[in-house]
């Protein structure tokens, strides 16, 4: 026998079902969680002590190449430059003393050169005024040595010394500012770090060539430069200035102040949360709860970055905020529930039962989409971002844990206080403000819907303005040390970044040619003349070339036409055997050990990467024209990496925003049970994030490395998944979660998740209504209660369609009539 038209429509869909099987679910963990209370308080007390004791271990690292991901080609290659010439990444120490060729500054220069060396970790090598490269002739010799070899000095041998020293190209703009007004010292770090017991006498001899070469840290830089800070301190006086850039520099001072600000902001925010939770639940229960689950989501989930052995980056000071808002946000939806069931008289097992039925489910799919989407961070090409993809679902579903087996436990514990419920129909003045809104936004859908698809037009067209950024520098204050040493660097000193262009000449002793050293010397010549976004120019060039000359020179009776390269292959070569004969090690910094390929350092002042992408195309152009088709060239550097990691977060951005759609909206159709309504859900959710990236493209508001917006999942998911899941069996049952949730709806779009509907008369005897309403599906009319009538056109569809229109609004409403018509 075929099944009736009218009992097909009887039969429940599927999604209906599956619905309240999960509800009845989470209704008997209400009822298990009050039997075994004390044993689920110990194991999650346990598992926040697991992994809060491994805080202490958690590092520290914004150091630039952990930016990339280690496969990242841009990463490999400035790796593989860092094993072959040393750490690029440079501490500039910028003097400014009254005269810096004077006998009592060039001894305080000297001290404080010594004491560095002696005092700082990590330091591989200082150069300064006192011991920079001198290259003299005496006769058929050659002289390499260092500008002060003897200290101290008489007042004419000083004045000998100050005249070579300005005459020699080197110095200028590297030693000293062009206008002699300050003279710098340039700090090298190590590459790799020696972990080794001193103390063990047998270290020497064990077999360590199968263990790889331990990288210096982000966290051993900012150990370096907080002790150069602190040195550098004893000697400021009024007559001398002292001032510290470079990256490591930055980093460090990054590195302290999101530490800081991260502690601020998370205490500030648990703060400001208590105070709203108490003004509006009245009781101190439900300020301690919600901040037990977020402290401890917050501190577990670092506790587990610990325990793995990843580091904090820049962005993961975010992540408190995401745990505070899904933590605060699933507590308080399931305390509001709760204390209204418990007031009304029941107990403590039935109020809690009734709370997770009425809204676990709600509560999961939220933090699973605000999951999903985080995830989708996981694709990101920028190492710290990806991290976030894995610590931040983690920490949501840490927070989850919390909220939804420990919070229920506890309340079967704490003290709780019954409040009396105000009288009926005397809603505040915000629910008044909540409810007229709401009713607007439904009597006129299309004005609203208008409107907002207005709004969001002009939100998407200021998007195509929107740019990218990342200036660090910027970020502090005019007057801050790191910023003021950093522009005066810039100014008088050329910068303190670099952009390395690594030259393969393609044979052994290439570079030993005169043609290809011309043309190196072409090169950096041309390179100055190139002007980059921001006014950067080059500030210094160094390579193989201007060692070169300084032999060249220096064998020719120190004569300054014979600053120039030599005009015979032998004659360089002999000429750099010389040299490395002489005892110098710079030729290693320089070239390698073939002669077949060499670095040329252009020395940049510090800027954005937007700035420096179109100078480093130029460079690569010119590089590309200059030396021939037969030079293999390649940029890397501090530069090239900071530009490449902004290049990676511009693509990952894009990606991860098609991703998290892809993650987020199915898992709206699964909740929802609907096409049409899932697609709907989506629009509240995705408009902000155009509003807000609209608003940035107007403002001017360059978007940076690290802001993550569209993982921002709607918690209107939670209302209107609740609102579709009451399309039950019993169209009257469904009318009554409509009317009840009507102005939770309205609330959430205002962003004012706690003021639920616990203080009206219609919602406090809905309960015990639902076999009074029913639910007509064609034209009627509809008495209101305060107003007159109005007709309610039926959508054709299921009810909940109709508060979609709403939502296309930004609000969420049902007309008050449906709240009232039960009456």
């Amino acid at each position: 026998m075929t099944e009736s038209t009218e009992d097909r429509h009887r039969r429940p869909r599927w999604d209906v079902v599956l619905r309240t099987w999960i509800e009845n679910r989470f209704e008997n963990w209400g009822r298990v969680s009050a039997r075994k209370r004390w044993p689920i308080i110990g194991s999650m007390v346990v598992l926040a002590l697991v992994l809060g004791v491994q805080l202490p271990r958690i590092e520290i690292d914004t150091s630039n190449e952990s930016f990339l991901r280690a496969d990242d080609p841009t990463r490999v290659v400035y790796s593989a430059f860092r094993e072959q010439f040393g750490n690029d990444q440079l501490i500039i120490i910028m003097l400014r003393p009254p005269v810096i060729f004077d006998s009592g500054f060039i001894s305080v220069l000297s001290e404080i050169h010594r004491t560095i060396e002696d005092e700082i970790p990590h330091i591989a090598e200082v150069t300064s005024l006192i011991n920079v490269r001198e290259t003299r002739g005496d006769g058929d010799e050659l002289i390499v040595r260092e500008l002060f070899e003897d200290l101290p000095v008489d007042g004419d041998t000083l004045q000998e010394i100050r005249e070579r020293a300005l005459a020699n190209p080197l110095y200028q703009n590297y030693i000293f500012s062009q206008d002699q007004r300050s003279t710098s010292m340039i700090v090298k770090l190590v590459t790799h770090v020696d972990e080794s017991d001193p103390d063990d006498v047998l270290g020497g001899f064990e077999d360590t060539a199968s263990a790889a070469p331990l990288t210096l840290t982000g966290e051993q830089e900012a150990e370096a430069a907080a002790a150069l800070t602190a040195l550098l301190d004893r000697f400021r006086t009024d007559d001398l200035e002292i001032h510290l850039a470079g990256g490591p520099i930055a980093g460090a001072r990054l590195a302290a102040e999101m530490l800081d600000n991260m502690l601020l902001f998370v205490g500030l925010s648990l703060a400001g949360v208590a105070v709203f939770l108490f003004a509006l639940f009245r009781r101190a229960s439900a300020v301690f709860l919600p901040l037990t689950v977020v402290s401890l989501s917050i501190l577990s989930t670092f506790g587990a970055m610990a325990l793995i052995g990843m580091p904090l980056g820049i962005p993961t000071q975010i992540l408190p905020s995401f745990l505070l808002a899904v933590g605060v946000g699933g507590s308080v939806h399931l305390l509001v529930i709760f204390y209204r069931a418990y007031d009304s008289g029941r107990s403590r097992e039935e109020a809690l039962a009734h709370a997770l039925q009425h809204s676990g489910l709600a509560i999961v799919m939220t933090a699973l989409t605000t999951a999903g989407g985080l995830a989708s961070f996981l694709t990101a090409a920028v190492q710290p971002v990806a991290d976030l993809g894995i610590f931040a679902p983690l920490g949501i579903g840490l927070g989850l844990t919390y909220c939804m087996v420990l919070l229920p436990a506890l309340l079967h514990v704490i003290p709780l206080k019954r409040l009396a419920p105000r009288a009926a129909g005397r809603p505040d003045r915000i629910e008044r403000v909540l409810l007229w809104t709401g009713d607007r936004c439904v009597r006129y859908p299309k004005t609203v819907v208008a409107f907002m698809s207005a709004i969001l037009l002009f939100a998407i067209v200021g998007i195509t303005r929107l740019g990218f950024s990342y200036d660090p520098i910027s970020w502090f204050p005019p007057d801050d040390p790191i910023r003021i040493a950093t522009e005066l660097v810039n100014a008088e000193l050329g910068g303190s970044v670099s952009l390395e262009v690594l030259v393969d000449t393609g044979e052994e002793n290439g570079l030993q040619e005169p043609s290809m050293l011309d043309r190196l010397d072409l090169l950096a010549e041309q390179s100055k003349r190139i002007e980059g976004g921001g006014n950067i120019t080059v500030g210094k060039v160094t390579s193989i070339v201007d060692v070169s000359k300084e032999i060249h020179q220096a064998l020719n009776e120190n004569r300054a036409d014979y600053y120039a390269i030599p005009d015979s292959r032998d004659l360089v070569a002999q000429e750099l055997l010389l040299f490395e004969n002489s005892g110098s090690d710079d030729l290693e910094q320089l070239v390698d050990i073939q002669f077949r390929r060499a670095r040329l350092t252009m020395n940049l002042p510090y800027a954005s990467p937007t700035d420096y992408q179109p100078f480093i195309a130029r460079v690569e152009a010119l590089a590309q024209e200059t030396l021939g088709d037969d030079v293999e060239v390649t940029m890397t550097g501090f530069v090239s990496l900071m530009t490449r990691s902004l290049s990676a977060v511009s693509t990952s951005l894009q990606r991860s925003y098609l991703i998290a759609l892809a993650i987020i909206t199915p898992l709206m159709f699964l909740v929802l049970g609907n096409l049409r309504t899932g697609m709907a859900a989506m629009v509240p959710n995705l408009a902000p994030i155009i509003l807000t990236l609209g608003l940035m493209g107007w403002l001017g508001i360059a978007l940076g490395r690290y802001d993550p917006l569209h993982a921002r999942v709607s918690e209107i998911l939670r209302r209107v998944g609740r609102y579709a899941g009451g399309r039950s069996r019993d169209p009257a049952h469904h009318r009554a979660r409509v009317a009840r949730d009507v102005h939770r709806i309205v609330a959430l779009v205002l962003h004012l998740r706690v003021r639920e509907s616990h203080q009206s008369r219609q919602v406090r005897t809905l309960d015990g209504s639902h076999h009074h309403l029913r639910l007509h599906r064609r034209h009627h009319p509809v008495t209101r209660a305060d107003g007159p009538e109005y007709p309610r056109r039926s959508s054709g569809g299921p009810m909940p369609q109709r508060a979609t229109q709403g939502l296309v609004g930004a609000t969420s409403a049902i007309p008050e009539s449906d709240r009232r018509d039960h009456q």
